[in-house]
């Protein structure tokens, strides 16, 4: 019994001398879209947007870092309060709610009719170069429902340095890297799109002559 009491006052000697250390989490910080006319009053019915994709890596929770373009990293305790899918996703739909380019736009949701499906990936999401910048890059495209051709894509990708080289610096760089990647598609889309679409319709009218 003597032994037995020594074990048990010894692990809690150990317990009391470790500590638990439990992660902390962080999201992506937008501030409002800026309302931004569409050229020429342009309004082309409504648009769905689905939930970006992302790879797991990039969006299951724990932020990441390259130490090399081959090898990965991740912060064990710095984590996403919010999958970055969501932030981003939410920050393009209120920034197309902000400009007058569709008559409605909303997230897109099963059994939904929409003249026009927003879709996108998060391709890259991290801190870069040893905490001296960091990375974010998305694509999208744009499908027309009715003839499901695409009429708009582009790809977007920013890289800002990181002013304060600490988590906050960090998640800080990159809500600043992801809102202008996401500006700049929603800009090529309220510029090109009007202009796309008007050309498919020609090139269509003219086929069926």
């Amino acid at each position: 019994m003597k032994s037995l009491g020594i074990v048990f006052m010894g692990a809690l000697v150990l317990a009391g001398c470790g500590s638990v250390r439990y992660p902390r989490t962080y999201v992506l910080n937008f501030p409002p879209p800026v309302p931004k006319a569409a050229p020429h009053n342009a309004s082309l019915g409504p648009v769905a947007i689905r939930e970006l994709e992302c790879p797991e890596y990039l969006c299951e929770g724990r932020i990441v870092y390259r130490s090399s373009p081959e090898e990965v990293g991740f912060y064990e305790y710095h984590r996403w309060a919010m999958n970055p899918r969501q932030t981003v996703t939410q920050y393009m739909v209120d920034g197309l709610q902000a400009r007058t380019l569709f008559q409605r736009v909303a997230l897109h949701e099963r059994g939904a009719e929409a003249a026009y499906v927003l879709s996108g990936h998060i391709e890259r999401l991290e801190e870069v170069d040893k905490g001296r910048n960091v990375v974010c890059t998305i694509s999208a495209q744009l499908l027309d429902t009715r003839t499901r051709a695409v009429v708009w894509s582009h790809t977007a990708s920013e890289t800002v340095a990181v002013e304060k080289r600490d988590i906050r610096g960090i998640v800080s760089s990159l809500s600043a890297a992801a809102r202008t990647a996401a500006d700049r598609l929603l800009d090529s889309m309220t510029e090109e799109l009007p202009a796309n679409i008007a050309l498919t319709r020609t090139e269509g009218a003219a086929e069926r002559q």
